[in-house]
């Protein structure tokens, strides 16, 4: 059997660079409380340094304001939605990969047709979100949202499934899983802008 395949379809090189607590304070005009309770609920990823002092990377920073819709400010880079797709079926990737292509701007995808290797991209790549065909013969799309939403690391990345049976069922085991969505096939990336509120979230001030 041949195994998944994965493209990328943009870099997501980036430097990361370390902000405190205050640093992100005066970067979101936040109290630094807010940041704190954000770490300790484990909504933003941080690490502690020898000292004991708290440190957040530049991409843990971005995916958590994405993430939850919010500013991405300037200096931490490319505003860029960085989408997950998992589907087993080559044509069906290429067809969400010409409907995105308009988007490139606001969103950069990464497609591979194996669930097993979705669940190796997903902590390698970080990825704000995934989009997972539910009927894949290695892995199907409720286990691979399972076993994500398992890992506290990956609880910051949203998960939507895509399905060629849409029903209410599916749609409340997709969410039950930890799918914030279910949508038919073949995709509306209208909808999936729309989940990620991506003109709000990439929305940056302007002079």
């Amino acid at each position: 059997m041949a195994s998944g395949t994965m493209q990328s379809e943009g870099s997501t090189a980036m430097t990361d660079q370390l902000y405190t607590t205050h640093d992100i304070s005066r970067l979101l005009q936040v109290d630094p409380s807010t940041v704190s309770k954000w770490i300790d609920r484990g909504i933003l990823m941080a690490f502690r340094t020898p000292g004991g002092h708290r440190r957040v990377r530049s991409t843990d920073l971005r995916t958590f304001l994405v993430t939850h819709q919010m500013p991405v400010p300037e200096e931490l880079g490319s505003s860029t939605v960085r989408l997950l797709v998992v589907d087993d079926e080559r044509p069906v990737l290429d067809a969400i990969k010409r409907a995105f292509k308009p988007h490139a701007n606001q969103v950069e995808l990464q497609t591979t047709t194996s669930g097993v290797e979705a669940l190796l991209l997903v902590s390698e790549q970080k990825p704000h979100g995934m989009i997972i065909d539910l009927n894949m013969p290695d892995i199907d799309g409720i286990e691979v949202c399972k076993r994500i939403r398992a890992r506290k690391q990956m609880e910051g990345v949203r998960l939507i499934t895509m399905t060629s049976n849409h029903t209410p069922d599916v749609v409340e085991q997709s969410k039950q899983a930890g799918a914030v969505a279910c949508l038919p096939k073949p995709l509306d990336v209208t909808q999936v802008m729309e989940l990620f509120r991506v003109p709000l979230a990439l929305n940056t001030a302007r002079k």
